[in-house]
């Protein structure tokens, strides 16, 4: 039985930059290592399952476009649906511990199988507190996964 892993992911400043205009959000820029980054994890290892998933502050945005600005980007593709929670949705945000309850409630994972990626501190911290591990980068987070969770090394973008 494969052993299963969950990776939430902040969007703004963490995998993408957020443009808004007119006080809406009106696309993601992804940064371009993000996508390999995300497949790299998603593809696992020999006996372990990684799943992705996102946990964004998103203001009053509908899940329908934060969905449509997920496929835009071309990241919808990368991540888990059922775990993309967003504040807006949810009527949660990250200031709060019970977010991260919600998303590990969701991943039907134990909270040790759950990493968080996020590039604020505070967020970070409160993602602790409701029992997450936690990660300032993607990057790191792969290196987490690689030295860590998975028995044999995973490469980084497919390169030795």
């Amino acid at each position: 039985m494969a052993r299963v892993f969950v990776i939430f992911f902040d969007i703004g400043d963490t995998l993408a930059n957020a443009v808004v205009e007119g006080g809406r959000l009106a696309r993601i820029d992804v940064y371009r290592f993000i996508p390999d980054v995300l497949a790299r994890l998603r593809a696992g290892d020999e006996g372990v399952s990684v799943s992705l998933g996102l946990i964004s502050n998103t203001g009053d945005e509908t899940a329908e476009r934060m969905n449509q600005v997920l496929t835009d980007a071309g990241l919808s593709g990368l991540v888990e649906p059922h775990l993309c929670l967003f504040s807006s949705v949810e009527g949660l945000d990250k200031s709060q511990p019970a977010f991260f309850k919600l998303a590990r409630e969701r991943a039907a994972v134990p909270v040790a199988h759950c990493l968080f990626v996020g590039e604020s501190a505070a967020e970070r911290a409160v993602a602790t507190s409701a029992g997450f591990r936690v990660s300032p980068h993607p990057l790191h987070a792969l290196h987490l996964v690689e030295s860590e969770v998975f028995p044999t090394p995973l490469t980084l973008l497919g390169k030795e």
